[in-house]
């Protein structure tokens, strides 16, 4: 879940094109998303209402979301340094032009903007239609002093206190490298290999988590000896998350996500991120979930037992989805999978970093 005082620092810290304006672009966040208490923003990181367009699919992705107006296509940001970004990117398009010569100052770019079409579409002539773009002009110019006050005491770190205690977190790229030689892991519709994927998710998490300051490492270390798994999860020593990254095959239709656990080391801390992370799967990419769906999240797992018999806080074994069962785009459900393990993972190491600080 998004928070608010971390988009606020976000923004801070963000080089935009024309800084003055950063003022405007804070406000608009403050009314169209109540300060940050709307759905929109704080299940996906959309705090200015923005609809989705195709302009905006390298940054945001559409989500399904029952507005005040009705139900509607918006944009789903993975990051809030997106939101911030993806802003100016849905402004840049062919509907505004001509706002870099309507940009001097906050009350000339809100006014180009509303009347070009940011409230109700473009101004159709009608004293009804000028009224509407007049009151939220006025909305959001009285919004402009606030705003100019919790930019200048935002901090220009997005997270003012670690919420991690040891060394941060720990992703592992399942299969590819181990004592036997190399292996790809299960083969999916046309040929695409996991270690590939868990790779793409790995990397896809380690962007999130290196955005915010979270310290994260990769690693496909395949381990020594004939004990490589439970060497691989010995690695996890000394961090606060491990997290081994695969993605599911079987032989029979199925599709969903589902995050494991040892079935005899792991505890109620281990238990709640399986929980977190699994959902947060499978909500992203539109699949069951296969934890709150009665799958026991237990299995006596080689690298889970290594984790496990370290001082790691959490260790997890995440299946993204099923690779056997057709999907539009591996690379795509992938990386959106790899970042919601991220979320996850802040999420969780925000919950428990206050009741576990020393």
């Amino acid at each position: 879940m998004f928070d608010w005082s971390d988009f606020v620092q976000v923004l801070a810290s963000t080089n935009i094109e024309f800084e003055h304006l950063k003022v405007v672009e804070l406000a608009q966040a403050i009314l169209e998303s109540g300060w940050g208490t709307s759905k929109l923003f704080k299940l996906h990181g959309n705090p200015f209402g923005m609809k989705y367009r195709p302009e905006m699919s390298q940054i945001a992705s559409p989500i399904e979301y029952d507005a005040s107006d009705g139900k509607g296509i918006y944009c789903k940001f993975a990051t809030l340094s997106d939101a911030v970004k993806g802003y100016w990117i849905f402004i840049d398009r062919p509907i505004y032009s001509g706002w870099r010569d309507n940009s001097a100052t906050p009350e000339d770019f809100i006014r180009f903007i509303a009347f070009a079409g940011y409230i109700g579409g473009p101004f159709d002539g009608t004293e009804a239609d000028r009224e509407r773009k007049e009151k939220y002009i006025n909305k959001v110019l009285n919004l402009i002093p606030e705003a100019e006050e919790l930019l200048e005491n935002a901090n220009s770190s997005p997270i003012e206190k670690p919420i991690w205690k040891n060394k941060g977190v720990m992703l592992e790229v399942g299969h590819g490298p181990n004592p036997n030689g190399w292996e790809p892991g299960a083969v999916g519709v046309g040929g695409v290999r996991e270690y590939d994927l868990n790779w793409v998710a790995a990397e896809a998490a380690k962007s999130v988590l290196d955005e915010v300051g979270v310290p994260c490492i990769i690693t496909d270390f395949g381990g020594i000896n004939g004990n490589g798994l439970y060497n691989i999860g010995r690695t996890a020593a000394n961090y606060d998350v491990f997290c081994s990254i695969h993605h599911n095959s079987a032989t029979v239709n199925a599709q969903g996500a589902e995050v494991l656990v040892h079935r005899t080391k792991a505890d109620a801390e281990d238990l709640e991120l399986s929980s977190l992370m699994s959902a947060e799967i499978a909500n992203e990419l539109g699949i069951r979930d296969r934890i709150a769906n009665g799958r026991d999240p237990g299995l006596n797992l080689g690298v889970l037992s290594g984790a496990e018999d370290t001082n790691v806080r959490v260790s997890v074994l995440a299946e993204l989805y099923f690779i056997h069962v057709p999907v539009p785009d591996t690379t795509d459900w992938s990386t959106r999978g790899g970042e919601a393990i991220a979320r996850a993972i802040l999420k969780w190491l925000a919950k428990t970093s206050s009741s576990n600080w020393n």
